[in-house]
């Protein structure tokens, strides 16, 4: 069984199941697979890049945080590996990163996954390993953000 293609027989047919059933199982380990644990975490951030030629920064507000990066929503069009530079507003600490993940939500926000080109496990103030030790819980920035 096979396909004959210019006199020549391919069998890919019998055999392309084995390339898809490696995807499917490649594809399912690679979006359960992380390089650090995430823990729910609302820090304020600034981060700055550049816009083709222009610079921009903005403040903002992190979803969740590991000892790799973060996860930040933002209204600025951010590229796929993009370099930016992040800034922890508690504690002043800046590091380069660059934009690992793109998500828009349903409403049309923008959602920025950014890895730190450097791992660093205190840049959020206290290390992640004890943080994700307590469990998934959020992180306590010492304001109530209903606040303002």
């Amino acid at each position: 069984m096979g396909v004959v293609v210019g006199g020549v027989k391919f069998f890919l047919p019998r055999w392309a199941h084995l390339g898809r059933q490696a995807r499917d199982r490649h594809s399912r380990y690679y979006l359960e697979q992380r390089l650090a644990p995430r823990v729910a975490a609302a820090m304020p951030v600034l981060l700055y890049g550049r816009m083709g030629d222009e610079p921009f920064q903005e403040h903002a507000e992190t979803i969740n945080v590991s000892t790799r990066g973060a996860f930040v929503p933002l209204t600025a069009e951010v590229t796929h590996a993009q370099k930016l530079i992040l800034t922890n507003l508690q504690t002043n600490e800046e590091l380069a990163c660059r934009v690992a993940r793109l998500v828009r939500t349903e409403e049309g926000k923008l959602l920025a996954g950014v890895e730190f080109l450097q791992p660093s496990p205190r840049f959020w103030g206290t290390t992640i390993s004890a943080m994700s030790a307590e469990g998934p819980g959020p992180i306590s920035t010492g304001r109530d953000r209903r606040s303002g």
